[in-house]
């Protein structure tokens, strides 16, 4: 009785049972929730992925029609009014506005009061002298005064969709003189070019609405660009976004399919984005799923129950084992050290997530030494890195007999790189300066970021003191080169400052003194070159 009793109360049977009953209520339950939940969690997962993928294409789009648009109002400020008398030269004006900034890809065009083209850039067969005054853009400038975009259309000049924004010229009293319009193909690289290019899935994809135009402006399937809306009662959920809403939905679409839609507002303009997919595409593992459970249950229950009460003795070795060992690690009796995994079943996650911390700790004493000594952006040795190890080379030079050179660098034209492109821009940058300093320094050599934009270098063992403005020309040259971030190319320079061990000082402090002098005298000498320290007689 005690032997059978002893056997029940036992954690082995215990568990051996508990896994049992676990796995005959699993399949149970398994085709009655499993499935609809899964439903449920798959479309709220693909609605937010959708939202998300909407709302990240229409502010990209948002952001390109505000460029335009404020280009076109800072260009009608901007335009001689003495030029509104000289077409040709009026042209050559627009065309070197063209050139610096080309986002309309179908020119600009400058229109008189009366709606007569007067000049225009690109000139098109057919633009000059015709007549814009039926336009919608053209009346709304006209009568407001203000700036203004047109509805997507078929240029008349151009013969393709495009957009059109313009802008008011005025003369000293606020008297409309002149329109300037800039015109771009919907197609355009870089405008919207990129809802055609991209699907959603195999089938899915985008569709740009104009309510206001009832129109298509765009869609991933070409044709239905600048077509007209369907009317409504087809579709419930572009009816409610035609009046407002702003969210995601299952619906159905004119051709009768059912589809996943996420609907985000584009505000300059008006339109709004609307992201799509099939939800036969988006949820077509649900019924694979569903054939794969019931095809696998049975075996997978003779499995379960045959692998735990087979090896579940054979598991708890282990565990008391690791149990034993963390003991002893505990009381100082061993030293810390990664337990073996023995299996990889709950035990085996055990002993791994305490490797895992183990590992986790040293990986944070090794990540804390670091940020001590490195610079978290550029991953070059730090302001503190460098000063230790300019201190010990100045030691190791004295004892020698050698000497050492310090290049004080300061980047010349990165301020209106973070000023227009954003401080992650400008961080890239940083990366690449340091990435082509790295490059021109021997391996005993070092260099290091100072702070902000500033870098030193540190020559060691050099002989002639030719070789370190050889190696601050090298520097300068290869700054000087264009550096690519994403589509946008920048070109900046350096002004380097040069001190010598023991020529100009016999100490760090003072070394970095002599070469930041420099530094600025080579600033101040026109930048983009370098300066050596004057000898200390005449500092």
């Amino acid at each position: 009785m005690l032997s059978v009793k002893r056997i029940f109360l036992s954690l082995k049977t215990r568990l051996i049972v508990f896994a049992l009953l676990l796995v005959l209520v699993g399949l149970l339950i398994r085709f009655n929730v499993l499935s609809s939940f899964l439903q449920d969690e798959l479309h709220q997962v693909v609605a937010n992925q959708q939202t998300s993928l909407a709302s990240y294409v229409a502010e990209d789009i948002d952001a390109k029609i505000k460029v335009r648009r404020d280009l076109v109002h800072r260009l009608a400020e901007q335009l001689p009014h003495a030029l509104l008398r000289q077409p040709d030269a009026l042209a050559a004006w627009l065309a070197d506005r063209h050139t610096l900034l080309p986002l309309f890809s179908a020119g600009i065009l400058v229109v008189l009061p009366s709606g007569v083209a007067f000049s225009d850039h690109p000139r098109l067969p057919g633009r000059r002298g015709t007549s814009y005054a039926d336009r919608d853009w053209f009346l709304a400038v006209r009568n407001s005064g203000l700036a203004a975009m047109g509805a997507p259309t078929v240029g008349r000049a151009t013969r393709r969709p495009g957009i059109v924004m313009a802008a008011p010229i005025k003369n000293a009293q606020g008297q409309l003189i002149a329109i300037l319009a800039g015109v771009t193909d919907l197609d355009a690289p870089g405008f919207l070019d990129s809802l055609q290019k991209n699907s959603i899935g195999e089938s899915g994809g985008f569709l740009l609405i104009s309510p206001k135009d009832k129109l298509f402006v765009m869609a991933t399937d070409p044709s239905m660009t600048l077509q007209p809306l369907p009317g409504s009662g087809i579709n419930p959920l572009h009816d409610r976004a035609m009046a407002g809403y702003r969210g995601s939905g299952i619906t159905t679409n004119a051709k009768g399919v059912e589809e996943i839609s996420a609907i985000a507002s584009i505000p300059s303009s008006d339109w709004f984005l609307v992201a799509r997919i099939p939800t036969r595409e988006a949820f077509n593992l649900i019924p694979r799923l569903q054939n794969f459970l019931l095809r696998n249950s049975l075996v997978v229950a003779a499995v379960v129950s045959l692998s735990v009460f087979l090896f579940l003795a054979w598991i708890f070795r282990p565990l008391a084992s690791a149990a034993r060992q963390v003991h002893a690690m505990a009381t100082g009796a061993m030293p810390l050290r990664a337990l073996p995994v023995a299996i990889q079943d709950e035990v085996g996650e055990l002993t791994a997530g305490f490797n895992l911390l183990l590992g986790k700790l040293r990986e944070r004493e090794a990540v804390l030494a670091r940020i001590a000594h490195h610079d978290p952006l550029t991953a070059l040795p730090n302001r503190s890195a460098f000063l230790d190890r300019l201190s010990q080379s100045i030691a190791l030079a004295q004892r020698q007999g050698k000497r050492l050179a310090l290049l004080f660098l300061d980047l010349d034209g990165f301020k209106p790189v973070n000023d227009d492109h954003g401080h992650e821009t400008g961080d890239q940058l940083l990366r690449l300066v340091a990435q082509r300093l790295q490059e021109l320094v021997r391996k005993s050599d070092m260099v290091a970021r100072f702070g902000g934009d500033e870098f030193v270098i540190l020559l060691t063992d050099i002989g002639d003191p030719d070789a370190a403005g050889i190696i601050a020309q090298k520097c300068v040259a290869a700054l000087s080169q264009p550096m690519q971030i994403g589509k946008l190319k920048f070109q900046v320079g350096a002004s380097i400052g040069i001190a010598l061990f023991p020529d100009h000082a016999d100490n760090a402090d003072s070394l970095l003194a002599h070469a930041d002098a420099a530094m600025y005298d080579a600033k101040h000498a026109g930048r983009n070159g370098y300066r050596f320290a004057p000898p200390p007689q005449n500092n």
